[in-house]
């Protein structure tokens, strides 16, 4: 198999689990509010990015594929320099957000991707990373540990001790430091994955979807007919503000897109539609938002409690 029928081969198994992703979530809205739009950018690559702008049940959702290739991997794709940033790649993965309209139910986020450099027009490196987290506006501590309980179960195909260290590298990445508070209740977040074969890594690729879909379904189903008012929405409006700071500063995902030439609209996507920036807010806290901070400046051990 050439190069080119292993790359499509490879994006069209992501391809797969992203039209699962929406076969599972775009139920909850109306039609009318789903975009689904088939792109291709010259002399980068092609996806399908799906959105709901504005929606009924979501302020803002986007699940989006891409397959793309460049002579240059951006160093982003990393974090650090490397010699597989300075040679030709090809890149496929699922990236999804979800804003609820219902602050009840936390904003999820959900990423897979395979990365894969060429020198000689040969395999040179090749990785997985991926993972996901769970950025709640009201503290439902039963969510939290659903929510860690089934990240747990999910590394457990790779060994006992992934979960701890995937976990600390979600506590670590999501964190702002000018805030000093991570921006969620966390989850997994792993890169330069490497597997003894690309089915493997394919297959784990699936176990954090399997488990990202089961865990987020079962917390939508206990939050979504809960009631709110407008001082709940402001709080989430507000809180939405610290997500788009972290994206637009630090989300090596945003720098990759926009670095690599991406297709902004998609880039873009997580980005929820209502969001506030206030003066002194955190000093107005009610005690039930106090302790959603508690977790928020000191991460919990999740999924080892009852």
């Amino acid at each position: 198999m050439n190069l080119s029928d292993r790359n499509k081969k490879i994006a069209e198994k992501f391809k797969t689990l992203h039209g699962e992703i929406c076969k599972k979530f775009l139920p909850h809205e109306n039609e009318d509010f789903i975009v689904t739009d088939d792109w291709e950018k010259k002399k980068l690559g092609q996806g399908r990015t799906v959105v709901i702008d504005g929606g009924k049940f979501f302020n803002k959702a986007g699940i989006n594929f891409s397959s793309i290739s460049g002579e240059r991997l951006p160093e982003s794709s990393v974090g650090t320099k490397s010699e597989s940033t300075n040679i030709p790649f090809f890149a496929t993965g699922v990236s999804v957000v979800f804003h609820p309209n219902n602050p009840n139910i936390p904003t999820a986020h959900f990423n897979v991707r395979y990365f894969c450099t060429f020198k000689n027009n040969e395999v040179f490196e090749e990785w997985f990373g991926g993972g996901f987290d769970l950025t709640p506006y009201v503290l439902f501590e039963e969510d939290c540990v659903l929510w860690h309980k089934n990240a747990k179960k999910a590394c457990e195909v790779i060994s006992d001790d992934t979960y701890n260290r995937y976990k600390k590298n979600c506590d670590n990445y999501f964190y702002l430091p000018h805030r000093q508070e991570h921006r969620g209740v966390g989850g997994l977040f792993y890169e330069k994955k490497k597997f003894s074969n690309v089915d493997e890594g394919i297959d784990f690729s699936d176990q954090m979807r399997a488990a990202f879909v089961n865990s987020f379904s079962k917390i939508i189903d206990k939050r979504k007919d809960l009631p709110f008012d407008n001082k709940l929405k402001d709080f989430q409006r507000f809180r939405r503000g610290r997500y788009v700071e972290f994206n637009l500063v630090y989300d090596r995902g945003t720098l990759f897109g926009l670095q690599s030439g991406g297709r902004i609209e998609s880039i873009l996507m997580s980005l929820p539609n209502e969001v506030s920036w206030r003066y002194k807010y955190d000093s107005i806290l009610s005690p039930d938002q106090q302790k959603l901070y508690e977790v928020l400046k000191k991460p919990r051990d999740w999924a080892h409690e009852k």
